[in-house]
């Protein structure tokens, strides 16, 4: 200890000393002939412990106990997908659940990280970047059957109750400007990036959390006309996706009168927020339906062949005061600031010119413009004096009075069961934050079209997994977010621990090391191995 060397090495031939070090461990510890008796007990010499190889695999362990609890391998295998690539299938979705990554960073994570390859039984020491894009190729070519049957198996597992469609699209932007792709375009980024071009993700979820289909749509789509292909699949594929025919929940960016009127050409029911603001608040028979901190009142109104639904949140009315009261206050702002500009030396007076920036003014807040009525008084052309009223009081109480209107073609519910049909969109907005956040949907670095296709699907598989694993753990009382769990689940690891015996023998054990915030009974995990 403490000597230096004679010779220097390179830090070349150092690096590949260390791998091919490596590779004679390994060769060592399999060396033993299975047959031959290992004894229990052992005089060894202390001071030679070592530890080396140290892999996490407690992510692992969970997220591939799910892979096959789903019937990934089956599925995959019966499409005709070899062993091999479906145990790339099974890095690529995990790793994606794991450790969210591109292809290449993924294979480093496999090699260097990741025990994933002890669970798979798999050698991942000379897999390439390539032929991961080939295997996420291959799934996306296969992915209406794989969702197919994904769904089969989700609802004999979980017995889902499949009565309900939860509807919704988020889009992702891409890192680069992306000329290879048709689909990607600038449109509205949900992210604020409107610098870079978009891909849009449209999902469908039943009243579980399980994904049951999913499309790519142009970054530039308008979100309304997507529904009509989705609508066409799913009464193509109702008896393989749900078991009975669905009713549909969705926001009212998608709840176009047309898109109504076509849910109900399809047999379906729907349940939505209305596009129009209510204009009245009844005065008596109201329910409460949620009183916990937050209350939330609610009347039936008949509307012919539908249902309205009138509701009154108190966590809303705080949030449209807020935003009345900032939209007025910059709206007066605005307005102020055109007065002065009449009484400065080279100030806006021209009555045209006045009028434009009172456009613009009213362009940039519609929602509280409206309400105002502005005159202005001119002479010659010069406008001399702006004044500025309120007209409409209780209309604008009204508008933000924290109250809306759902829609719906269930006569059949009650006003508690109604709202809580509606309220089942936080589910896929809650899903969409998963894939953002925890699963690495976005940014996108790909530049052709089938790849970026491939990375959201592979994104959509590994939220299979999450949903699965969610649902066990709220079984078991645990309700943390997945990134909190993946943390805590990192502790557990794979390590070699190598030992001299009185023999001058080197004894070699590959362990599992225990859980540090889970118990086995709470999480399925592996036990101790050599």
């Amino acid at each position: 200890m403490g000597q230096q060397s004679l010779f220097v090495s390179t830090p070349h031939i150092e690096e590949l000393a260390q791998h091919y070090a490596q590779q004679l461990k390994r060769k060592e510890m399999h060396s033993v002939p299975v047959e031959q008796e290992v004894p229990d007990w052992e005089r060894v010499d202390m001071n030679s412990l070592s530890q080396g190889e140290s892999r996490s695999i407690g992510g692992e362990a969970i997220s591939y106990n799910a892979f096959k609890k789903l019937g990934f391998p089956e599925i995959l295998s019966d499409l005709g997908f070899s062993q091999w690539q479906i145990q790339q299938a099974a890095l690529l979705i995990i790793g994606r659940l794991i450790h969210p990554a591109s292809e290449r960073e993924t294979v480093m994570w496999a090699k260097l990280i990741s025990a994933l390859d002890e669970l798979l039984g798999a050698d991942f020491q000379h897999l390439s970047n390539n032929a991961l894009y080939r295997l996420s190729d291959l799934l996306v070519r296969h992915r209406d059957e794989i969702e197919m049957r994904l769904g089969e198996r989700e609802r004999t597992l979980f017995s889902l109750g499949e009565k309900i469609i939860l509807y919704d699209l988020t889009n992702t932007y891409l890192e680069g400007n992306a000329r290879e792709s048709i689909k990607a375009r600038h449109g509205r980024s949900k992210e604020k990036r409107r610098d870079c071009p978009l891909l849009t993700l449209a999902l469908v979820l039943d009243e579980d959390g399980f994904p049951k289909t999913s499309r790519i749509f142009p970054g530039n789509v308008s979100e309304p006309k997507t529904l009509k292909e989705m609508l066409l699949t799913l009464k193509r594929e109702t008896g393989r996706l749900f078991n009975t025919s669905p009713t549909v929940v969705m926001d009212a960016g998608i709840a176009t009168q047309e898109n109504l009127d076509l849910i109900r050409e399809q047999g379906y029911h729907y349940i939505c927020v209305s596009r129009s603001r209510p204009r009245e608040v009844p005065s008596n028979g109201l329910v409460v339906i949620k009183d916990d901190g937050v209350s939330v009142r609610a009347k039936k109104l008949d509307h012919g062949d539908e249902v309205l639904l009138y509701c009154e949140s108190s966590g809303r009315v705080k949030k449209e005061e807020a935003m009345k009261n900032r939209f007025q206050k910059r709206f007066e702002e605005g307005l102020g600031a055109i007065a002065d500009s009449l009484n400065k030396k080279r100030g806006i007076k021209r009555y045209e010119k006045v009028i434009e920036r009172l456009g613009r003014l009213r362009e940039r807040y519609p929602s509280i413009a409206r309400f105002y009525h502005i005159d202005l008084q001119h002479k010659e052309g010069i406008v001399q004096k702006i004044t500025w009223s309120i007209d409409e009081k209780e209309k604008l109480r009204t508008r933000f009075s924290g109250s809306y209107y759902v829609r719906s073609t269930r006569l059949d519910l009650d006003e508690k069961e109604l709202w809580s049909l509606y309220i089942m969109l936080t589910q896929v907005e809650d899903a969409f934050r998963s894939l953002k956040s925890e699963l690495g949907l976005r940014p996108i670095f790909h530049r052709k079209d089938h790849r970026m296709e491939g990375h959201l699907f592979i994104t959509v598989l590994a939220y299979h997994l999450l949903a699965s694993i969610q649902r066990e753990l709220k079984k078991k009382g645990l309700s943390y977010r997945w990134n909190t769990i993946r943390i805590q689940l990192a502790t557990q690891t794979r390590v070699r621990a190598s030992i001299t015996n009185d023999k001058g023998e080197r004894i070699h054990i590959r362990q599992t090391t225990d859980p540090e915030i889970f118990s086995s009974a709470d999480l399925p995990c592996l036990g101790h191995s050599t």
